[in-house]
């Protein structure tokens, strides 16, 4: 399933604009409650100095599944409450419909006001000139509130295209019936599933791929692209990288996007491995809550954070942007983020910090993301896929030299990032 659905992903990188790592959202239930325009309800415990004065209105696109409908509608209860002369519009829009959707109308000057997305898509909106760049009205001290990786995601050509709504990505599990403390090096890790390893219980299972072994890069101090897309991986830190990656294979066993070290695990076989929080219920139900873990990444380790992105128009209309910003800054605000963060709902993991979820597996998910690694979003990151998985293959599998592999990857990276660019 996982290699499945990397390979769907990288497609998807191609087919969008060179890039799309996040698939599509089940369509809503018929049963569905329909987000409409927000009724009143209690006023939030910090309403905004100027409030009720705002006036004004916003429509809202969005693809959201039934759960996380339930959520949003209190969110737009609690905003109306705080802004009660801002009108708030919302339509759904099935999600492989709603990027070709927001496309059409906002290419004619029409569409919504805010389009909530995905990360990937931000990019190519805002060269096409469909959504706004939002810098000059975010504060530093705002902006602080958010996780800097999650930040990241909303950050082109020196714009603030969006703002990250919800993180999601790439973690360390771990079953604690197996290893029972949390390592705090990797040289920890290695020790502790050594020691853990006996029988057909191993201690670690590391997943190598491309994808969920890159995010280290950053961990050891270098970078996998300058700002332009081109590499950045080709130095000293980038062998850095390799060898830390190769050494997965000290503390067990290691798999290139299979299912392999996930089916073990489930199977209460393999004490650590490196997977994606959207399958924390699948590993809870198979291990049970009580032996899993997340454990913030041990120095130098780093994992990719992945965000789903609120955006604004570049149609708004200026009697409507100032109720159009103070909704998004209301939506990354304390009060939103923690009904976003109902388990039982949205089930969201907060992008601001501050935020007090109930779930201990979302709690440990903010808590390892506060050391990851920005995924990178912009279109030249599809030319970085195939040759970097099979370096690291070369490597790991094959015994090749980091340095020669690493410039071989390099030459093949160049040139696939020349074509994306075009002449």
């Amino acid at each position: 399933m996982k290699k499945t659905i990397l390979l769907m992903a990288s497609v998807l990188l191609i087919a969008a604009f060179a890039l799309s790592a996040c698939g599509p959202k089940a369509a809503p239930s018929p049963e569905a409650p329909a987000a409409t325009e927000a009724p009143s309800g209690d006023t939030p415990a910090e309403p905004q100095p100027t409030a009720n004065q705002l006036s004004g209105s916003v429509t809202i696109w969005h693809a959201w599944k039934t759960n996380e409908i339930w959520s949003l509608n209190e969110v737009l209860s609690a905003f109306n409450a705080a802004y009660p002369n801002v009108s708030v519009e919302v339509l759904y829009v099935p999600f492989d419909d709603l990027r070709s959707k927001f496309e059409t109308a906002a290419a004619t000057g029409e569409g919504p006001d805010i389009l909530i997305g995905a990360a990937d898509w931000g990019p190519a909106l805002y060269d096409a000139n469909l959504i706004a760049d939002i810098s000059g009205d975010a504060s530093s001290d705002f902006l602080g509130t958010i996780n800097p990786a999650a930040l990241g995601a909303t950050q082109y050509k020196g714009a603030l295209i969006g703002l990250p709504e919800t993180i999601k990505g790439v973690v360390m599990f771990r079953n604690t019936s197996i290893v029972p403390e949390a390592p705090t090096s990797f040289d920890d890790l290695v020790a502790k599933a050594t020691a853990a390893t006996s029988g057909d219980v191993k201690g670690a299972y590391l997943e190598y791929g491309f994808f969920f072994s890159a995010g280290n890069l950053n961990g050891v101090g270098g970078k996998l692209m300058n700002d332009d897309g081109t590499p950045a991986f080709n130095d000293a830190k980038g062998v850095d990288w390799v060898n830390l990656v190769n050494r997965f294979k000290d503390a067990g066993s290691v798999t290139n996007n299979t299912d392999d070290d996930v089916n073990l695990f489930k199977a209460g076989k393999a004490g650590i491995i490196i997977d994606g929080t959207w399958n924390i219920s699948a590993l809870a139900a198979a291990v049970g809550a009580d032996n899993l873990a997340i454990d913030p990444w041990p120095s130098p380790m780093s994992g990719y954070v992945q965000t789903e992105n609120i955006y604004m128009s570049a149609n708004v209309s200026a009697d409507n942007k100032d109720a159009a910003w103070a909704f998004m800054q209301y939506f990354l605000g304390s009060d939103a983020q923690t009904l976003l963060a109902d388990p039982n709902k949205a089930a969201h993991i907060p992008a601001i910090s501050g935020v007090e979820v109930t779930d201990p597996m979302m709690q440990q998910s903010v808590a390892a993301f506060a050391g990851g690694t920005a995924f990178p979003v912009i279109p030249e990151m599809g030319a970085y896929w195939d040759p970097m998985n099979n370096m690291l293959k070369k490597v790991v599998e094959e015994g090749a030299d980091p340095a020669t592999a690493l410039q071989d990857a390099f030459d093949a990276v160049t040139a696939k990032v020349a074509e994306i660019k075009g002449p």
